[in-house]
């Protein structure tokens, strides 16, 4: 099986007990809870290690700095089975930082640093093997990297060069399309449209503004008249699978939570997982609403179960 090219950010996340240290003003707090946390992550290579421990080949492509954080990422990805090879570590550039900001439920608001001129945001055409379509089953990409040049330039580039190939492509929105006011961003997301198979998103915060509707439902099928395939995750409601020969829905799966860092990534890597095994689009989202619910009930954005993992959920009485 050839991997799954995922081309994309990848950072170092630093998770912050906000919730946490605002109860514990009001009486006594688990220490452990009050800790700031490293974590490995960026949304794309979140995806890379959930599709390399289900037992599907995953290639990382993107940058980060030639610091402590960028080596500890690099080995991290290797250590998962990932092929790091096509992750290029850059003297003159500092490996992105995000701080997620914690409540007491798990939820986050994420701050990037730097805000522009970001490591995956200098994504170089030299970092693309010529052979490159040769090598891969497929293109899995974000809307993280489609802000800045010359990374959005050099997806939309190979993203382009897939869908002429045959070979199928995969896109996570992966923005607030609503609350951005960037013009690049808007335009580069309209382009990268028409070369996808597969187009992931939460179905009110991001495929609600990109078709310019407010009803979900009528959101994803107006999608499907430019992307074949359209996932409109619903967090604690599950998701919802549109095809042009049905729609497929699945409900969450019932866990204590721990954080919400990485469970759309997660999610995008098992359903990806699914598909390379053969599975349907209808069990693809059954496998992926699990995969979501064991990487919310764990630590951290790297937190997508092995297979024996996974059926745990998937099979709980």
């Amino acid at each position: 099986m050839l991997p799954v090219l995922c081309y994309g950010d990848i950072c170092a996340d630093l998770l912050i007990p906000y919730g946490h240290a605002l109860a514990a003003q009001h009486g006594s707090a688990d220490p452990d809870k009050l800790t700031v946390r490293f974590s490995h992550g960026g949304s794309v290579a979140n995806t890379a290690v959930t599709l390399a421990r289900l037992g599907a080949p995953a290639l990382f492509l993107g940058t980060a700095g030639q610091d402590a954080f960028g080596r500890a990422l690099k080995a991290g990805l290797e250590q998962e089975g990932v092929d790091a090879s096509l992750l290029a570590l850059k003297e003159d550039s500092m490996t992105t930082m995000v701080l997620l900001v914690l409540d007491e439920q798990g939820e986050r608001v994420p701050f990037a640093y730097p805000r522009f001129g970001a490591s995956q945001h200098l994504i170089s055409s030299d970092q693309i093997p010529e052979d490159i379509l040769s090598r891969i089953s497929w293109m899995h990409s974000s809307g993280m990297t489609l802000r800045e040049d010359p990374a959005a330039s050099n997806q939309l580039s190979l993203m382009r060069r897939c869908h002429e190939a045959g070979i199928p492509v995969a896109l996570d929105v992966n923005a607030r399309v609503e609350a951005i006011e960037d013009h690049t961003f808007a335009r580069n997301i309209q382009a990268a449209l028409p070369c996808c198979d597969l187009l992931f998103g939460s179905a009110v915060d991001e495929l609600c503004p990109l078709a310019g509707e407010s009803d979900p439902d009528y959101a994803a099928k107006k999608l499907l008249d430019v992307v074949p395939m359209v996932v409109a995750r619903r967090g604690e409601q599950g998701a919802v699978v549109y095809t042009r020969d049905g729609v497929f829905s699945s409900p969450a799966y019932a866990v204590p939570i721990r954080d919400r860092v990485g469970a759309g990534d997660v999610y995008d890597g098992a359903f990806l997982s699914a598909l390379l095994y053969g599975c349907t689009p209808q069990e693809a989202n059954r496998r992926a609403c699990a995969a979501g619910a064991w990487c919310v009930s764990h630590f951290g954005g790297r937190s997508g179960p092995t297979w024996a993992e996974l059926k745990t959920i998937l099979y709980q009485s």
